[in-house]
C-alpha cells in the first residue's frame, strides 16, 4: 500500500513458463505475470542475489549475497571475499579514531598535568617523566576491523610509580565533541577499542561526562602479550543528561574516553558496567603497568556508536580524518612539526605597526589560540622582520573560528615585511 513516502511505479513484464511446467499451472502464472504493475517503496537493493553454490564474478560487480552469507570485492586479492558482520556497519562517533593525524609533534614525554597528544586525545598524568607517547603500528585486518595502520603507543619510563597515591591517575583518554554527540541522547551505545601490552592482565575502560561527574567504568581482560585484542563493550545505558554536567554543542568537551595505566584508590570503584555519579576510572583489579621500565600499552580503532551490539570497523583515510580534525588544529600539512606551520606575512603600514590576514581552510570549532613561530629562528611566540632577519616577540595573535586579521606591533618602518608561521589551536581537553 502506498504511504507518503515517495511511490515509484514499475511495469514488470515476465516471460512464459516452459511447457508442462507445473501442469496447467503454468498457464495460470502466464496469464497472471505477463504484465504486472506494482509498487517500489524506499531504495533498491544493490549487488546481486545468487543461489547458493554458484560460482562468483572473478570481476567487480558490487556487493553480492549467496546462501545467506554477503561477499565484497577485495582489490588486494582480487576476488570476492565474505563478510561475516553486519553490511551497513553503524556510524562512528570518534573523530581520529586511529590516531593517525598527530598535528602537535610525533613523540611526547609527557609532564605532569593534562597534555594534548594526538587530535581528539589527551594524556592525563600526576607525575612527570612515567609515561612517553610516540606513533606505532596498528593491528592487521579482521572480522571485526579493517586493517589499522597506525595506534598510539605509551611507554613507561624512565621514571617509576610503583606505588600510587590515593589521587594518582595516569590515563589515555580520547576526546568527542559536544555537538557529534547530540544525536547520541537517549540511546543505547556500544564502545569498542583495540589494545596491544607486553604486560598481560586486568585493565579498565570508562567513559565520563565533560563535567567529570558522570562515569561507566568496565573491566576488560588482556590475555596474551603483545597480541592485539578487540575490547568490545556492548549495551551501555543512555547518557544520564538528567544527572552530571554534559555538553552537546559545538566547540565544547562532550565525553571522554579513558583507558588507565595506573590509578589511585581515589579513583577506583566497584560498581561497574552503571553510571555513577563521579570520576571513576577503573577497579583495584586494575593492573599498575608504572612499575617496570619499557612496560608498553598500544591504543587505537576506537568506536561509539548508537547500537546496543558492537559492530565492525571501517577505516578512514588519513585525508579524511586530516578534514575533519582541522577543526580543532591547523598547522599544514606537515602535520607532524609544530615549527611547519602556516606562512603569513604582515606588511608596515608605518613606524612599528604591521597588518596581516588569513583565512583558515576549515571553520575551527571554536576561536583557537594562535600562536606565531619565526621564520628563521622557529621560536614559539615571534614574528620575524624580513627586512632586517630580526625576530619580534608577539605571544599569540587575534583570531575568530574562521581565520585571523591581525594587527600587530613590531619594531620596522613603514614598508617593512614580517613573516610567522602560524599553529592555530581549538582543541579539546
Amino acid at each position: 500500500m502506498a504511504t507518503a513516502q515517495q511511490v515509484i511505479p514499475l511495469n514488470i513484464s515476465i516471460a512464459p513458463f516452459p511447457e508442462g511446467f507445473q501442469g496447467d499451472l503454468d498457464e495460470t502464472f502466464q496469464q497472471a505475470c505477463i504484465l504486472m504493475e506494482a509498487f517500489i517503496q524506499g531504495n533498491f537493493l544493490t549487488g546481486l542475489i545468487l543461489p547458493p553454490g554458484s560460482t562468483l564474478p572473478t570481476s567487480d560487480q558490487g556487493p553480492i549475497a549467496m546462501g545467506g552469507q554477503w561477499y565484497f570485492w577485495d582489490p588486494a586479492s582480487g576476488q570476492y571475499q565474505p563478510q561475516t558482520v553486519s553490511v551497513k556497519p553503524t556510524r562512528n562517533y570518534a573523530r581520529n579514531s586511529i590516531y593517525q593525524v598527530q598535528q602537535a609533534g610525533a613523540t611526547f614525554t609527557l609532564a605532569s598535568g593534562i597534555t594534548k597528544t594526538f587530535d581528539c586525545s589527551i594524556c592525563r598524568t600526576t607525575a612527570a617523566n612515567i609515561l612517553a607517547i610516540a606513533p606505532d603500528t596498528g593491528p592487521a585486518a579482521s572480522g571485526d576491523t579493517d586493517f589499522i595502520p597506525t595506534s598510539i603507543k605509551y611507554t613507561v619510563g624512565p621514571s617509576l610509580m610503583p606505588s600510587l597515591a590515593a589521587s594518582d591517575l595516569f590515563t589515555h583518554e580520547h576526546v568527542f565533541e559536544g555537538s557529534d554527540l547530540a544525536p547520541l541522547q537517549g540511546q543505547t551505545l556500544s564502545l569498542s577499542f583495540s589494545a596491544l601490552g607486553n604486560q598481560p592482565g586486568t585493565y579498565s575502560a570508562y567513559l565520563t561526562s565533560p563535567g567529570r561527574d558522570m562515569s561507566y567504568v568496565v573491566s576488560w581482560t588482556l590475555a596474551t602479550a603483545n597480541t592485539w585484542t578487540r575490547v568490545k563493550i556492548p549495551g551501555i545505558p543512555a547518557f544520564p543528561t538528567g544527572t552530571g554536567t554534559w555538553a552537546f554543542t559545538e566547540g565544547q568537551t562532550g565525553l571522554y574516553f579513558g583507558v588507565p595505566m595506573g590509578m589511585g584508590s581515589q579513583w577506583r570503584t566497584t560498581n561497574t558496567a552503571s553510571w555513577q555519579p563521579a570520576f571513576l576510572a577503573g577497579t583495584s583489579g586494575n593492573i599498575n603497568l608504572l612499575t617496570v621500565v619499557n612496560n608498553q600499552l598500544k591504543i587505537t580503532g576506537v568506536k561509539l556508536e548508537a547500537n546496543p551490539s558492537v559492530s565492525y570497523l571501517p577505516v578512514n583515510s588519513f585525508s579524511a580524518d586530516y578534514e575533519e580534525v582541522i577543526r580543532y588544529y591547523w598547522t599544514n600539512f606537515n602535520y607532524q612539526s609544530v615549527t611547519g606551520g602556516v606562512p603569513m606575512t604582515f606588511v608596515a603600514s608605518g613606524t612599528n605597526i604591521a597588518y596581516g590576514t588569513l583565512i583558515f581552510p576549515r571553520r575551527m570549532c571554536k576561536v583557537p589560540a594562535v600562536v606565531p613561530y619565526g621564520t628563521t629562528s622557529h621560536a614559539a611566540g615571534n614574528v620575524t622582520n624580513l627586512s632586517t632577519g630580526t625576530d619580534v616577540a608577539l605571544a599569540t595573535l587575534t583570531a575568530t573560528p574562521k581565520g585571523t586579521g591581525s594587527q600587530i606591533t613590531a619594531t620596522g618602518t613603514k614598508g617593512d615585511v614580517f613573516g610567522a608561521y602560524l599553529i592555530a589551536d581549538a582543541r579539546l581537553s
